[in-house]
């Protein structure tokens, strides 16, 4: 007798793979209706919660000599602050990013900036020209505190003003 086994047929996957494969798919297929059904709600994972605007200030920075920035309101052009040279670090960082983002797109330089404060406490700088915004919560209490004083300060007096 001649002992020859029969070749079993031999299956590209076995139920493991099978089963794997399904899951696969249907992980995929879920993944798709998921981004389907939030483009189609107008769903963002960016969204900001609704809040409702409590105070907006109009603001304006000029470098003046020796490094100083003039913070000054945009209608009145009335200074509500001097930051001396050397400090200001946050504010500067921030209002630079600003700037930057108009010079990309050639908004112009000489622009208003928005000070918003919101009723759940957050405070945000945006640039109209640009659309950009920077939600100040993001970066701690002690940055928040430098431009929620100038959300408050008031103006310069003309003795203060001339100085520079």
């Amino acid at each position: 007798m001649h002992n020859q086994t029969e070749p079993r047929p031999t299956n590209s996957m076995d139920s493991s793979s099978r089963i794997l494969m399904v899951g696969l798919a249907l992980f995929v297929m879920a993944v798709l209706a998921a981004t389907l059904t939030a483009r189609l709600t107008g769903y963002s994972m960016n969204s900001v919660p609704d809040a409702a605007v409590v105070d907006v200030r109009e603001l304006g920075f000029r470098d003046l000599p020796n490094g100083v920035v003039d913070v000054f309101e945009w209608q009145s052009k009335a200074s509500i602050a001097r930051i001396p040279s050397g400090e200001g670090a946050f504010l500067r960082g921030v209002v630079r990013s600003l700037v930057r983002q108009r010079r990309g797109l050639d908004a112009g330089i000489a622009s208003v900036f928005e000070l918003t404060r919101y009723d759940d406490g957050r405070l945000v700088l945006s640039d109209p020209g640009t659309g950009e915004q920077v939600d100040l919560i993001a970066f701690g209490a002690t940055n928040i505190a430098v431009f929620a004083e100038l959300m408050d300060a008031p103006l310069l007096s003309a003795e203060t003003d001339d100085r520079g």
